[in-house]
């Protein structure tokens, strides 16, 4: 197996934390993670794979700290 594809995060104001990624090799939406992992620094890790073409890819998004 391949080390998966490594996407680019967008920046905060053109990112929609519910949207689905598309295929970074065919554009198909991919609709649910085959593993999530959360880091303490405030990143969580998900790990894609495309049904249509079988492309693996990872997408990370940053995790603000609770301000109380």
């Amino acid at each position: 197996m391949n080390a998966p594809n490594v996407q680019a995060e967008r920046p905060a104001q053109q990112r929609d934390a519910f949207a689905c990624p598309n295929c970074p090799r065919c554009a198909s939406v991919v609709h649910v993670a085959e593993r999530s992992v959360f880091n303490l620094p405030g990143r969580i890790w998900h790990a894609w794979a495309c049904d249509r073409c079988g492309e693996e890819f990872a997408t990370s998004i940053s995790v603000l700290p609770l301000q109380v």
